[in-house]
């Protein structure tokens, strides 16, 4: 549910932003069991917060109105800081400022992130693109070390890393979703280093050098995966076995990714031996040729 709701008391706040947490597969730790309840809760309160602002974002059914819903999203925040929460996700997330005492920083970095996707949709440069991962996924990240008790500059560091990858690994694995929504993540400065028309990649079309700028993409990737490895041995109990699932599911993911290299412009990877199936059988009706594309 989006957009407009009546104001709830705090336990039908709750229930109100679990019911949207469920509602989406995503990569959060809503509802992990070694969590707390208190816990749980406030990373449910977390995830509405961001996913209503996402989909103002990016769904459809807001163009024309997203720069007036978001700027309306963060005027609720600003209350919900002050005291003065009205919409049930920001009474759920004013009970877990108060418990946790998060600060409002990382939810407008959140919001200038979703800007930043409703208004354009090109990066020139990598570092262009890690400073939107900064502002869409390390507050995120940040977010939950903080509702684990995790302050330290160190663990942030590696908690950034880590998200980091895991939007890289995520941009990867939707190319072929995002292209026609002309979303495009891959640095523009990349595709001129190997000579691949940006006309060619918004086509899907695969052409000599596409190989190499993916292959680039995922080696920077993987070094952040690297960096951010320390962090899984490191946050403690529950937050150690929640981040050694997301640190090797965002691996396998990369792995998919990198073992689809160019057909990633056509095909989006899956976990499954059906898919891996039907991807061999298809490889071996359009030849060698196909499979070394």
């Amino acid at each position: 549910m989006l957009g407009p709701a009546p104001a709830l008391d705090g336990a039908a706040a709750r229930r109100y932003c679990a019911a949207l947490a469920t509602g989406h597969y995503e990569n959060f730790p809503v509802f992990v069991a070694p969590f707390s309840r208190a816990q749980r809760e406030a990373l449910a309160a977390i995830y509405a917060f961001a996913r209503t602002a996402d989909d103002f974002a990016d769904e459809p059914a807001f163009e024309g109105q997203r720069e007036r819903l978001l700027e309306g999203w963060e005027a609720g925040l600003r209350r919900c800081f002050a005291g003065e929460a009205e919409h049930p996700v920001f009474v759920a997330l004013g009970e877990a400022i108060a418990r946790f005492g998060y600060e409002p920083k990382p939810f407008l970095d959140l919001l200038s992130a979703f800007r930043q996707d409703a208004r354009g949709r090109r990066y020139a440069t990598f570092g262009d693109v890690l400073d939107y991962c900064a502002r869409s996924a390390n507050p995120v990240g940040r977010l939950v070390l903080q509702t684990l008790g995790i302050r330290d500059e160190r663990r942030i560091e590696w908690s950034d890393r880590l998200c980091t990858a895991l939007q890289l690994a995520n941009f990867w694995q939707d190319l072929s979703v995002d292209l026609p929504r002309d979303r495009l993540y891959l640095p523009l400065e990349d595709l001129a280093r190997y000579g691949v028309p940006l006309e060619a990649v918004l086509a899907r079309r695969v052409v000599p050098g596409t190989a190499e700028l993916l292959a680039l993409q995922f080696d920077r990737t993987a070094a952040l995966f690297a960096d951010a490895a320390p962090l899984v041995a490191c946050a403690g109990w529950p937050g150690s076995a929640y981040l050694a699932g997301v640190w090797l599911g965002g691996r396998a993911v990369l792995a998919l990714a990198r073992a689809l290299g160019p057909d990633l412009l056509r095909h989006r990877p899956a976990l499954g031996v059906r898919w891996w199936l039907r991807r061999a059988a298809e490889a071996r009706g359009r030849g060698p040729e196909a499979r070394s594309s």
